[in-house]
């Protein structure tokens, strides 16, 4: 027998809030809501599907991108269910179906043996001749949904909630296959409508035709068919499990559901037992302190920028890849808010806050979120208590998590659910390849996996750039934007202010990407945080001199001086002076290196980017350079690298004041070059651009 179905997902959905996404499109632990409903029913029988579209109905065919047998039906006025079931239908006439047709919401997952039920047999009388079967659902007593009319064992009708309050307000009776009912009557009826239903395409369509707009909301309902198909005696009822067709019109709702897809840890573990990898190791470890949990397992890259250094904050462009090392968190959601995080290595220690004690959100105002923006955020981090809970815990780890938590749910219009937490990786600390930034990121995926946010990618990188300003520290996003869109074996140029994710461009098979560890680490939490934040100071000022100077440029943000006509830019300059001046130099230098980065790359000028490399740490050395964030040891180990057959350039890597260096090496040299420096026992190792940050379900 031919099968399809009619899934309706052109409501708007004002429940969820202001997304740009329809509802159906939000994931649901890794999958679109929309999919997952389409990937059940096919498992239950069903071959076509025709998906009613109309509020964001872009973000719904992108959630269904590749899927077989789907058709589409544009409602383009909602007037009701009536009417976008007859919008689904005429598309199955279209293509000659004349079989079985389900009915069904696009905010219910139903399950496969639902819907196999539902095709193949009926509970109540009335069962093989039935041109309509509904799912009923036990009434509670209070409920927002239709009343199934049940009298004599067999069914009649359906009535909408409004429709039964508006009988009882204007004290009127119901009159439902000849028979009348009191508001209290149809109230008390034993079932209610689990809206999910199986018809006879045929007889639905003649059914269609019958429905008028004189209810409560002035609209075509569906449920009024089931009282034509009642008067023929073609109708029953299938006795449903709510626990297998879950609904939901609220984010609170669709998480509830989304973590009901999560997998065991055991699960996850047995399928890379014998692995030897870093996430058998971490999911081993998970278990044995916080047991067999439902969990996701998220990470995040290093991340090397090989130009455009400093700049990001500024504006500037970047050109980023990703290492091969990551940050590796398994992690559980709790039914409370607190957020415990532990380390497989025992040298970090394990510690635990409350989200509420920090940040609080109500679910039921979701407009209220005091601290969503930037600058509420930053009064935020300058308020005493915040000040006084950083300074006792200065240092610590724990502070690039919870400062990526309380950002998310400062800008979330609903309380974030508590996470326990097991991490491992093998970044190295504070050197250079952003190790925090790492825990930043990661922690940011299981927060939006976690609690289905369902962000763009601009809100995710700045909501990360910004939460690890919670250490004080008040540098860009360039590291979080290198983690969140990076890709295997490609550099990733990126732009700032705004965000965009620019070309993304094949990294030169011929050549790799040496990362040497100097040894010394720039440690935020002691004196490189001041200084990395006294660069900025002068940025600013460099800006505002500038400005006050020469109103008449046409600058916006720092960036915007590299890129003036050069007289002005000399202009520019001359107005400056100290380590004002310097900065200002190495900013406007570097930001236009990082343009001519990307055009050399594209263009296989692989020496060239060599010497870029040299030109900007030339300009980070110490009590040299303009900028002046290296270090002796860093200076040297460049010169070193520079000096050897087969490297074309090198630098320091991020920040500075201590952490790795970076190099562009020939591969015929790449492993005699990593060789030696660890025999002279640097830590070294050879990357080749690996991909972004993830979550696995």
């Amino acid at each position: 027998m031919q099968t399809a179905a009619i899934v309706l997902c052109a409501g708007k959905g004002t429940r969820m809030g202001s997304a740009p996404i329809n509802k159906v499109a939000f994931d649901c632990a890794g999958v679109p809501v929309v999919r997952r409903i389409v990937d059940n029913m096919r498992a239950g029988g069903v071959s076509r599907f025709v998906i009613v579209v109309g509020h964001r109905a872009e973000s719904v065919m992108a959630a269904l991108d590749g899927e077989p047998g789907v058709f589409y039906a544009y409602q383009s006025v909602q007037k009701g269910t009536g009417h976008a079931t007859a919008c689904g239908l005429a598309i199955l006439e279209e293509v000659g179906f004349t079989g079985r047709v389900i009915v069904s919401m696009g905010d219910k997952i139903v399950t496969p043996r639902i819907v196999r039920e539902l095709l193949s047999r009926d509970e109540l009388p009335g069962s093989t001749s039935a041109a309509a079967t509904i799912g009923v659902l036990p009434n509670p007593g209070h409920s927002s949904k239709g009343h199934v009319i049940v009298r004599d064992d067999r069914v009649l009708g359906i009535v909408e909630a409004k429709d039964i309050a508006r009988a009882r307000q204007a004290g009127v009776t119901v009159r439902i296959c000849d028979r009348t009912f009191t508001a209290d009557e149809l109230a008390s009826t034993p079932y209610l409508n689990a809206a999910f239903y199986a018809f006879d395409a045929q007889e639905l369509g003649r059914a269609l035709k019958t429905l008028r707009m004189d209810n409560a909301q002035g609209e075509l309902y569906l449920t009024d068919t089931i009282e034509y198909f009642a008067r023929n005696g073609r109708v029953s009822a299938y006795a449903a499990d709510a626990s297998e067709m879950p609904t939901f019109s609220t984010k609170l709702e669709l998480r509830a559901i989304a973590h009901q897809f999560l997998r065991k840890s055991s699960a996850i573990l047995a399928e890379r037992a014998g692995t030897g990898t870093a996430t058998e190791m971490v999911l081993a470890s998970f278990v044995e302190k916080y047991g067999d949990r439902s969990c996701i397992v998220a990470s995040a890259p290093g991340r090397v920028n090989l130009m455009g250094r400093h700049i990001e904050h500024r504006g500037g462009s970047t050109n980023y890849m990703a290492t091969n090392q990551r940050m590796i968190f398994v992690v559980a959601p709790r039914a409370d808010d607190v957020v415990h995080i532990a380390n497989a290595n025992p040298a970090f220690p394990e510690a635990e806050f409350r989200i509420s004690d920090y940040v609080s959100c109500s679910a039921e105002t979701l407009d209220e979120r005091p601290l969503a923006s930037t600058a509420a955020w930053l009064d935020f981090l300058e308020t005493p208590a915040v000040r006084a809970d950083l300074e006792s815990s200065r240092g610590h780890w724990v502070n690039y998590v919870k400062g990526a938590v309380l950002r998310f749910q400062a800008a979330a219009d609903m309380a974030l659910c508590g996470m326990d937490i097991l991490v491992a990786g093998d970044i190295p600390v504070a050197a250079g390849l952003s190790s925090s930034s790492a825990l930043v990121v990661t922690t940011a995926e299981a927060i939006v996996a976690l609690n289905e946010l369902n962000l763009s990618t601009r809100e995710f990188v700045d909501f990360c750039g910004e939460g690890e300003w919670y250490v004080g520290s008040r540098g860009g996003a360039g590291d979080h934007a290198a983690m969140k869109c990076a890709q295997a074996g490609c550099i990733t140029h990126l732009k700032f202010k705004p965000f965009e994710i620019g070309e993304v461009v094949p990294f030169p098979s011929e050549y790799s990407v040496v990362v040497v560890d100097s040894g010394e680490q720039a440690k935020k939490s002691e004196g490189a945080r001041e200084t990395f934040n006294a660069r900025i100071r002068d940025y600013e000022a460099a800006l505002a001199e500038v400005k006050r100077h020469y109103p008449e440029f046409p600058v916006t943000y720092f960036r915007d001086l590299a890129f003036l006509p050069e007289r002005d830019r000399m202009k520019a300059l001359a107005c400056l002076t100290g380590s004002v001046k310097g900065v200002a130099t190495f900013g406007i230098k570097e930001c236009r290196r990082a343009e001519e980065f990307l055009e050399l790359l594209k263009q296989g000028k692989f020496e060239a980017l060599g010497e870029l490399m040299k030109a900007s740490h030339d300009g980070d050395r110490l009590g040299k350079g303009e900028y002046e964030c290296s270090t002796k040891c860093i200076d040297a180990l460049c010169d070193r690298l520079n000096a050897t057959p087969g490297v074309l350039g090198s630098q320091l890597v991020g920040a500075g004041l201590g952490g790795c260096v970076v190099a562009l090496v020939s591969n015929r040299c790449a492993d005699s070059l990593a060789a030696g420096l660890v025999a002279d026992g640097y830590h070294a190792f050879i990357c080749k651009p690996s991909e972004g940050s993830r979550v696995e379900y």
